[in-house]
């Protein structure tokens, strides 16, 4: 027990020190993130600011930043299990064969690392929209607030590597994994309450439109920050807070279980080609 534990922790540690050889995507991410938050959020917010805050009981420029780290996080979670698609490319999967870990323990570590990755990368985001929050609405945010999203996070992650592992081992394709991850990654965000909130995705007589924002990840992830933030918002999102932090729980425990089975079956020497 103690050795495969270990050997996970060194696999996970593979996933970790990628981070530092990132620095142009770290770049591109924080530019994106400063622009959504410092311009884009503030004219949205400027737009719609009485007509959707009345109505959600939330600050309208509060509810878009946990919505946009939602869709980060998502993002980056998509791309960190993208790695393992370029690595079949590469050839490192057959160095990593060739280790003295057996093929379990190498797909937990590989799917726990990449999820644990990506919320490194975006813990700095996360902190500093909750400082923002925090500045204007201090009893909003406290240590147990923070600590509480971390590990929702954490669980998301696992779920969106996850998803990716099984689509990377199902496709088989880097090229073919590229595209539908970008079209996955276009749709998910676009029918999710990272921008509107269910109320007004009802209104919208799109009864799919409605369905799919209701049922997305995302929308669970992005409501359960809301709502461990302000929880008056819990009524207006349609889940309680114990329900959505158990989908999310239980999404990722289902994901994980199929990534892990299915990336060590599928797994061959000599990658896909």
């Amino acid at each position: 027990m103690g050795s495969a534990l270990r050997d996970v922790l060194i696999v996970m540690q593979w996933d970790l020190m990628k981070l530092k050889n990132q620095k142009i995507f770290l770049a591109m991410r924080v530019t994106w993130f400063v622009i959504q938050v410092l311009v884009f959020a503030r004219a949205v917010s400027y737009i719609v600011k009485r007509a959707v805050s009345e109505l959600i009981g939330v600050d309208y420029y509060y509810f878009y930043l946990l919505g946009v780290y939602a869709s980060l996080l998502y993002s980056t979670g998509i791309s960190r299990g993208y790695i393992v698609a370029e690595e079949f490319d590469d050839g490192i999967v057959e160095y990593h064969l060739s280790l003295p870990v057996k093929r379990g323990v190498l797909a937990v570590g590989r799917v726990l690392g990449s999820a644990l990755s990506a919320v490194l990368f975006t813990l700095p985001m996360m902190l500093f929209v909750m400082l923002i929050v925090g500045l204007e609405s201090p009893s909003s945010i406290s240590v147990s607030t923070v600590l509480v999203s971390i590990l929702a996070a954490v669980l998301f992650s696992v779920s969106i590597v996850g998803f990716v592992v099984l689509v990377v081992m199902g496709v088989r394709s880097t090229d073919l994994t590229d595209i539908l991850m970008g079209a996955v990654d276009a749709v998910l965000i676009r029918l999710s309450t990272v921008f509107y909130p269910l109320p007004i995705i009802e209104a919208s007589g799109i009864a799919p439109y409605y369905v799919a924002a209701a049922l997305n990840p995302i929308s669970h992830f992005a409501d359960f920050l809301r709502i461990l933030v302000f929880p008056e918002y819990e009524l207006v999102a349609k889940h309680g807070v114990l329900p959505t932090l158990l989908y999310i729980a239980g999404l990722a425990a289902g994901l994980l279980i199929l990534a892990l089975e299915y990336y060590e079956k599928k797994l061959e020497a000599g990658g896909w080609k």
